[in-house]
């Protein structure tokens, strides 16, 4: 049967049972990568995760567009940015799949409580923030980790005149906490980055 393809159904079977197959068929196929998720199936997807109102929701989706964790393309689907996808590499080998809907989920439906008189603010403010908290120790702890998956998809940035410096102090090195500059490529005569 193509169970796996929904074109047929798993037999139903009890936790132990042996089961002896009649064939067994190699087939050649190939995995394809998901289409990027569409506007429209985010707002469902947030909808369906407990994420946002009907007034935020349209708030959230320009914040990480605003942000550059993501761009649409012409057929108005999101496309992960560099960044987006250092930032959740980064933040998943830390231990925090903040990419994931469960913290935001989770305060949401806490402030939710509040609102229905199930809980007062002062319940569920102190927890929340011990979450956040330890998320930022974590974090702050192993910087590192999102260093490294930065280096994955960006360039160093380079101290000769290929830069400018947009603004100095800008941050503290989390390796030798001295400070750093935010900097960006000189454009070249035709408008573009230097390579």
């Amino acid at each position: 049967e193509r169970w796996s393809t929904g074109q047929g159904e798993l037999p139903h079977l009890q936790v132990g049972s042996r089961v002896t197959p009649s064939s067994f068929r190699m087939k050649d196929g190939r995995t394809t990568a998901p289409q990027p998720i569409s506007e429209t199936e985010l707002i469902t997807l947030m909808d369906k995760c407990g994420i946002g109102t009907d007034a935020t929701i349209a708030q959230h989706i320009a914040t990480i567009q605003d942000r550059d964790y993501a761009t649409k393309d012409h057929s108005q689907r999101f496309l992960p940015t560099p960044l987006g996808i250092a930032l959740i590499e980064g933040y998943n080998s830390m231990g925090y799949q903040l990419n994931k809907p469960d913290l935001r989920r989770e305060t949401e439906r806490e402030c939710n409580l509040v609102a229905n008189r199930q809980k007062t603010k002062d319940d569920i403010v102190g927890p929340i923030l011990n979450k956040m908290k330890d998320c930022y120790t974590v974090a702050t702890r192993d910087a590192r980790k999102l260093d490294e998956a930065m280096a994955r998809h960006f360039q160093r940035v380079g101290v000769g005149n290929d830069t400018i410096v947009l603004q100095a102090n800008f941050s503290e090195c989390g390796n030798c906490q001295r400070a750093m500059a935010l900097k960006q490529e000189r454009q070249n005569p035709r408008g573009r980055a230097n390579d």
